[in-house]
C-alpha cells in the first residue's frame, strides 16, 4: 500500500478508536451474495414487468433477468433513467396505483438468488451464511460490532438488510423514516427505503423508495426531509467511509451532493477501485485504427487537405511541434498499436489524478484500491490496534 493509504487508514483508524467514524454503504457491499447492482436491478424489473403486460407469458428466472440486463447494459443506448421512468409508469399509472405490486416485484428481483422455487426466503440465509460469502460484508460488520472503537451510524443507500442480518444480536435500529432514535443502538439509516428479508418485518411504501431521479431532487428539495438531515448531521459531525461506492454510481453523485450542500468542510474518504490499467487487446487496437483510417479517408473526400497518409502512423509531427514517443518495453506488434496504447494508457492516468482532485476539494479523500478482495483487508487495518 501506498504511504498516502497508510496514512488515511492511521487516521480513520483514530476517527474509529474515538467513535467518531460513519460509514456509507453503497450496492459493492451487497453484490458478493448476489443482490443486483442498481442498473441490474432496474432492467431485471423492466423486463419482468413487460414480461407480464406484453411479452406473451415469458416470465425468465431471476438468474436469466440479470444476464438479459448485463446484456442490455453493454448494448443499449438508452439512458438507463429513461429505463426507470418508464418502469415507473408501469406501476403508478392513471388506471389505478399499483404500489403494492412493485414492492413484491423489487422484492422478488432484489432477493431473488435467495429465494425458493415459490418466492419464499430460503431457511439458510442467517448471519454466519452471509458473512462467510461475503468478505466485505463481514469487515463492515466487525467494524460496527467492535468494542474496541465503534461506528457512530450507518448511511445505507442500499434497500436490503444484509448488514442488519449479519449484526445478528448486535444492538442496532434500522431507520427508514423519521423517528426517535433509542439509547445504545447503532442506527443504521436507508436513506432511498428499506425492502427487508423477512416478509414480515415492517419496511417502507412505494411512495417512500427513491427510485428515479425527479424522486431524488425532489427529495433533495425539501432541507427538512429526515433522509436530507441524517447525512448532514453525519457529514458535519463525524468522519466519513464510503465502501462500495464507484465515481459512476448515482448514489456517489448524490453523496458529493450532499458533501458539496454541507455548512461545514467535512472530512471524510472514499474506497475506490483504481481504474483498469491493462492496455486493450490487440483486436481493439486494430478496431481504432480501422476506425481512424476511415475517417481519414472521409477527411480526403470532403477536400480537407492533409500531409497525413495510412503509413504516417499515429502521432504527428512538424516543424516547432513533436510528439514524443515513449518507450514501451515488451510491446510487440505493429507501431500503431504500441501508439494507440500509450495513448489510451496516458488518458487513464490523466483521468484518475483528475478524479483525485476534484473529490480532494471537496474534503473527500480517495483510498485506491486494485482488487476488490483489498476491501476487507484495509477495513481489517483500520480496526486493527
Amino acid at each position: 500500500m501506498s504511504n498516502t493509504t497508510n496514512k488515511s487508514i492511521r487516521d480513520l483508524r483514530k476517527s474509529f478508536k474515538k467513535k467518531n467514524l460513519s460509514l456509507y454503504l453503497g450496492a459493492g457491499v451487497s453484490i458478493a451474495n448476489s443482490l443486483p447492482s442498481w442498473e441490474k436491478l432496474v432492467l431485471a424489473l423492466y423486463f419482468a414487468k413487460i414480461s407480464e403486460q406484453e411479452m406473451e407469458g415469458w416470465r425468465p428466472f431471476s438468474n436469466y433477468l440479470f444476464a438479459i440486463a448485463e446484456w442490455h447494459l453493454a448494448n443499449s443506448t438508452e439512458p438507463l433513467e429513461i429505463t426507470a421512468r418508464k418502469l415507473h409508469t408501469y406501476y403508478d399509472t392513471e388506471n389505478g396505483h399499483e404500489g403494492g405490486i412493485f414492492m413484491e416485484d423489487l422484492y422478488r428481483i432484489l432477493y431473488g438468488s435467495m429465494l425458493d422455487g415459490y418466492g419464499e426466503p430460503h431457511q439458510d440465509i442467517n448471519k454466519r451464511f452471509l458473512r462467510s460469502k461475503n468478505r466485505t460484508l463481514d469487515a463492515v460488520a466487525k467494524l460496527c460490532e467492535s468494542k474496541r472503537g465503534g461506528i457512530r451510524s450507518v448511511i445505507t443507500y442500499n434497500y436490503d438488510n444484509l448488514l442488519e442480518i449479519s449484526l445478528g444480536k448486535h444492538p442496532y435500529q434500522t431507520v427508514y423514516s423519521a423517528t426517535s432514535l433509542e439509547n445504545d443502538k447503532l442506527p443504521v439509516y436507508h436513506v432511498h427505503g428499506y425492502v427487508p428479508f423477512d416478509k414480515n418485518t415492517p419496511g417502507s411504501t412505494f411512495d417512500d423508495i427513491v427510485f428515479t431521479e425527479d424522486q431524488y431532487h425532489l427529495v433533495a428539495r425539501d432541507p427538512y426531509n429526515w433522509s436530507n438531515l441524517v447525512q448532514l448531521q453525519s457529514m458535519t459531525n463525524s468522519v466519513g467511509l464510503m465502501i462500495g461506492l464507484s465515481l459512476s454510481d448515482r448514489n456517489m453523485r448524490r453523496l458529493l451532493d450532499a458533501v458539496r450542500n454541507a455548512p461545514v468542510n467535512s472530512i471524510s474518504y472514499a474506497l475506490l477501485q483504481v481504474p483498469d490499467e491493462d492496455p486493450p487487446e490487440d483486436r481493439v487496437l486494430d478496431e481504432i485504427h480501422a476506425k481512424a483510417i476511415s475517417y481519414l479517408d472521409k477527411f480526403k473526400k470532403s477536400g480537407i487537405k492533409s500531409e497525413q497518409n495510412e503509413s504516417s502512423g499515429v502521432l504527428f509531427s512538424r516543424s516547432g511541434i513533436k510528439s514524443a514517443r515513449p518507450a514501451m518495453p515488451g510491446r510487440k506488434g505493429p507501431r500503431y498499436q504500441r501508439e494507440i496504447s500509450g495513448i489510451i494508457g496516458q488518458v487513464k492516468k490523466l483521468n484518475q489524478k483528475q478524479q483525485q482532485n476534484v473529490l480532494e476539494q471537496l474534503g473527500i479523500t480517495p483510498i485506491w484500491f486494485n482488487k476488490f478482495p483489498d476491501i476487507p483487508v484495509i477495513l481489517g487495518k483500520i480496526l486493527q490496534g
